[in-house]
């Protein structure tokens, strides 16, 4: 698994709290500079969540890393936002993200077969009119005002978040 440092955190601490049967690892890395630990190896799953949207230009090679570092009949875990605009420039036309259809097409040019694909705008949606109401209980204008800005894009499909399961073939 490819994580950041604070899943890497929460994931070490759960498997630190099961059973230690469960043969999982995690690694903090770069799609762009993959430490030795994890270049040479490969794994069963590659779970990438808000990963690449952070490199949006570079999708293609990112998922082609993600595709290197799997097994054969290994599975990818995509979690990211789509597009058209970039989730945190959302009201600056010249910041883009992947659509949809653009995660879609660089996974199986990677050589994946898609065994799910979904728009999870909606769920987009109601985690961050979730955090919108805390920010609204605690009065703070700033996030409130990012929230809703981020709501608006959400309803005008701006931005969006796409989830793909895919096995490598």
């Amino acid at each position: 698994a490819v994580v950041s440092t604070q899943s890497g955190h929460y994931g070490r601490g759960f498997l630190s709290e099961e059973s230690s049967t469960l043969n999982v690892t995690f690694h903090e890395a770069n799609f762009f500079n993959l430490p030795d630990q994890v270049s040479h190896q490969v794994f069963s799953h590659v779970w990438a969540q808000v990963s690449f949207f952070h490199t949006h230009a570079h999708l293609k090679r990112c998922i082609n890393v993600a595709a290197d570092q799997l097994t054969k009949g290994g599975t990818l875990i995509l979690v990211d936002y789509c597009g058209p605009r970039h989730p945190v420039f959302t009201r600056d036309t010249s910041k883009s993200a992947p659509d949809m259809q653009q995660y879609i097409n660089c996974v199986k040019e990677a050589g994946f077969k898609i065994l799910i694909q979904e728009d999870a705008s909606r769920h987009f949606h109601a985690g961050t009119s979730f955090l919108r109401g805390i920010a609204i209980e605690e009065k703070n204008e700033l996030e409130i005002n990012f929230y809703n800005g981020r709501i608006s894009s959400i309803e005008e499909n701006l931005i969006g978040m796409v989830i793909i399961v895919a096995v490598k073939e």
